[in-house]
């Protein structure tokens, strides 16, 4: 009689968490996200949450304006990361871009090569375009040529390749939430719905 009080309880809690999320749908596996094979998260303590990106994806430029927010209002539980993914020479080339940022601790730079993308219509591939880009930001030509023929951005760009790989990501923009759901758009789930369905798997996992 307890478990099943319990598992009522449990229930009715969950759908008071996803309506203070404002879940307006119920969400459905093989529908709005993918079941996938878990894989470890780097904090076992944590709902791990992963995007992959590229910088010259649209619908990635879109939701770059969305996740400001939503990253402040995830919760201390959340442990969100991004990666880019490395298809190709273009996509490589902008995954050093946004590793570079990193290294050299300039995150708004990561928001102003989308705009230099998408707004300015610049490729963002060439040592011309990106020099100047980074010295805006107070990063010199030395500084910048040096983080990208670093090791450790070397490494992650290693990083980036095997994570996309091991979760099978075709497509961008696409979420991991905690190593065991994909979340990504189709014809049924556009961009601006991609973070109401990862926020309803976050309260999954928190249940």
């Amino acid at each position: 009689m307890f478990l099943d009080f319990t598992k009522k309880t449990s229930l009715i809690l969950f759908i008071a968490v996803s309506a203070s999320f404002g879940f307006a749908k119920d969400y459905q596996e093989g529908r709005h996200y993918q079941l996938i094979e878990p894989l470890p998260t780097r904090d076992s303590e944590k709902i791990e949450v992963i995007e992959f990106f590229w910088f010259g994806c649209g619908h990635c430029f879109s939701l770059e304006a969305m996740l400001g927010d939503w990253k402040a209002e995830a919760g201390q539980d959340v442990d969100f990361f991004r990666l880019p993914v490395v298809w190709n020479s273009q996509t490589k080339t902008h995954a050093k871009l946004f590793f570079a940022a990193e290294t050299l601790e300039v995150p708004d730079a990561i928001g102003g090569i989308f705009g230099a993308i998408h707004y300015s219509r610049k490729m963002m591939t060439s040592d011309k375009e990106v020099i100047p880009f980074f010295q805006g930001y107070g990063i010199d030509e030395e500084q910048y040529l040096a983080a990208t023929n670093s090791f450790g951005l070397k490494n992650n760009l290693r990083k980036a390749e095997l994570f996309a790989f091991k979760y099978g990501i075709k497509g961008v923009p696409a979420f991991i939430v905690n190593g065991k759901y994909k979340v990504s758009a189709t014809r049924e789930l556009g961009t601006e719905e991609l973070l109401d369905v990862v926020d309803y798997l976050i309260a999954k996992e928190r249940n």
